[in-house]
């Protein structure tokens, strides 16, 4: 009763912890891991991911990561799997009870692994990234468990035999991973030197991936035989990141050995040791874990709005200190929705971080396609869409993005074949019936999208070219743009003020007082008409100017104020007067055009 009781605290124990640590910091990175994942029931998603040895490991792991798109859910299941993994890794290497925290080692180091992931998982081209390592190894340590409980030398034979030549092609690398753990508990834990078994293993290990990678998968890369089935993506800490699994895989290698030595010990020291081992490597999990500011951000972003919870994105993109481009074009967006982009999107930083990567244009990878759909760009954001869809691979929130792009551009006959694949999914298919009454016409024009697409898009008056950088593209465009409608005119003038186009912004700005004698400017419009004709050393216009935006206004004081300053920082600012603009004129677009502008990248 004693020794069953260390094993249920230490499975328990593991359970809770990791559930709570789980849940409090990757929800949103469960959600999103699945949104780039996808799941059909039909046979043409079963052949595509059946192209490659190991298929059944990630296509298990794809079924279950559906399950994340709630995220507690996904979860549960996850951490489930992990400890049925520990409880089948004592059963497997007949771990002690004294000895149970070990069993909990490679399911620690799958969860190190996951918290490990960076940018890397918007550009995976492997399914289920979730859950199949864990799936994988779950079946490693059954065939080692099955393995020991034989005791016929022939039938140990034959068994491993069968096993790496029929399993290879549906588990990959974990049959491989199998042989070797097999080969070192026979020799360590049964004490057995037997060549045969070593010979066979060794043989099978070296000509079965060559062997069956090229007779059952012929489009497959044979270099990368002996790795198939694990998951892959464009990590940019790609050594860092593997560490966890490839110590996972060690571990379970190397098992038979670590129990064997620690067995040695009494009873005593060796679960104390085994106790520190799972203690010290749960503790390194949050400590190892990709905690960049602005990854934790975009992947709360980009499930805010999975769900719809576009409150959420304006909080986030808000809160974020130094964010990268895609969140400062996400920002600009729900301002902009709110009808407070003029007033308020000055009043945050625009110094940018840059995503760790050789790859220039990943924020436009990345956000690119949902960018262009929140300003009803249709046409490219489907391109964007089916770029990264091709690169990589289908997944949910591509699919959704084409799908609504196509249901708005008046595409009926592709449109069905977005949604149709979508409501074979499991939990999607709710959202793809409420598009489809989007292809009736008459249901389309009154829908509030659309009608907003009529009041910003239009053909400019300079081309534009769609394999530019995201946020260049929008700014030439708006600049370009002919404005008619005050949604335009919005979009207008703050591109123009981001850009620093003085010609543009004094055209909208002009034409709209003009229009509207009782328009009330916004404040970072003041500042700007302020800033720009006191850089025309024009006293008329200067003057005029500040009757416009009110001369005894609270921001026209303030300029006025300090309009020493501006002087010499148009003329031949000093280090100290940019210090002081950054003190007294923060949050303003006096301190973005003087101070922020110049290391400002639209191009990213």
């Amino acid at each position: 009763m004693k020794q069953r009781l260390h094993r249920i605290i230490s499975l328990a124990a593991f359970a809770v912890i990791a559930f709570a640590y789980l849940a409090v910091k990757a929800q949103d990175l469960f959600y999103v891991v699945q949104a780039q994942d996808l799941f059909v029931y039909d046979h043409v998603h079963f052949d595509l991911i059946r192209e490659q040895p190991g298929w059944l490991v990630p296509y298990v792991g794809s079924f279950l990561t559906q399950f994340a798109y709630y995220p507690l859910l996904g979860i549960l299941l996850f951490v489930a799997l992990l400890t049925l993994l520990a409880w089948l890794v004592g059963w497997a290497f007949r771990i002690p009870s004294h000895l149970s925290p070990l069993a909990l080692v490679p399911s620690v180091l799958v969860v190190m692994f996951v918290m490990g992931w960076d940018y890397g998982i918007f550009s995976s081209r492997h399914y289920g990234n979730l859950f199949s390592p864990t799936v994988g190894l779950l079946m490693t340590s059954l065939l080692v468990g099955l393995f020991l409980r034989l005791n016929n030398r022939i039938a140990r034979y034959l068994c491993t035999l069968l096993v790496a030549v029929v399993l290879y092609p549906l588990l990959g690398i974990y049959v491989l991973l199998a042989l070797v753990a097999i080969l070192m508990a026979d020799l360590i834990m049964m004490h057995h030197r037997d060549w045969i078994l070593a010979a066979i293993v060794l043989i099978a290990m070296v000509f079965v991936p060559i062997i069956e990678s090229k007779m059952f998968f012929p489009n497959f890369n044979g270099h990368y035989a002996w790795v198939a089935g694990l998951p892959f993506s464009d990590f940019f800490r790609t050594f860092k990141i593997w560490i966890p699994l490839y110590a996972a895989f060690a571990v379970v290698a190397l098992m038979a050995l670590m129990v064997t030595m620690m067995e040695k010990l009494s009873n005593k020291v060796g679960l104390i040791i085994s106790g520190v081992i799972a203690v010290v490597l749960m503790v390194f999990v949050p400590v190892s874990a990709y905690s960049e500011s602005n990854f934790r951000t975009l992947v709360a972003v980009e499930h805010a709005y999975g769900i719809g919870n576009d409150d959420r994105v304006l909080e986030l993109c808000t809160a974020q200190e130094k964010p990268i481009r895609s969140l400062i074009l996400y920002r600009n967006i729900e301002l902009w929705k709110r009808g407070q982009l003029l007033d308020k999107m000055f009043q945050f930083t625009w110094s940018s971080d840059t995503i760790p990567s050789e790859n220039e244009r990943m924020n436009t990878f990345i956000a690119g396609a949902r960018v262009y759909q929140q300003y009803t760009f249709w046409n490219f954001s489907y391109r964007w869409a089916v770029e990264r869809m091709v690169r990589n691979k289908p997944s949910y929130a591509d699919l959704q993005l084409m799908a609504q792009d196509v249901v708005y551009n008046h595409e009926p006959e592709l449109a069905d074949k977005y949604l149709s694949k979508l409501e074979s999914t499991l939990f999607y298919k709710d959202w793809a019936n409420n598009q489809r009454r989007l292809l009736d016409v008459s249901v389309l024009h009154k829908d509030s999208v659309w009608q907003l697409h009529n009041q910003i898009c239009v053909v400019p008056k300079g081309a534009i070219d769609n394999t530019e950088y995201c946020e260049y593209m929008l700014m030439k465009h708006f600049t370009n743009l002919y404005v008619n409608t005050e949604k335009r005119a919005e979009l207008s003038l703050a591109a123009a003020m981001v850009l620093g186009n003085e010609d543009v912004f004094w055209q909208l700005c002009l034409a709209l007082c003009k229009a509207h004698s009782d328009w009330t400017l916004p404040r970072h419009v003041q500042e700007a008409a302020l800033l720009f004709a006191f850089k025309r050393q024009n006293q008329g216009l200067f003057e005029q100017i500040q009757l416009m935006v009110g001369k005894d206004g609270a921001v026209c004081q303030q300029f006025l104020s300090h309009q020493d300053l501006f002087a010499r920082l148009l003329s031949q600012p000093t280090q100290m007067d940019i210090n002081t603009l950054a003190s007294i004129c923060q949050g303003t677009y006096w301190n973005y055009y003087l101070n922020e502008s110049h290391s400002v990248i639209v191009f990213d």
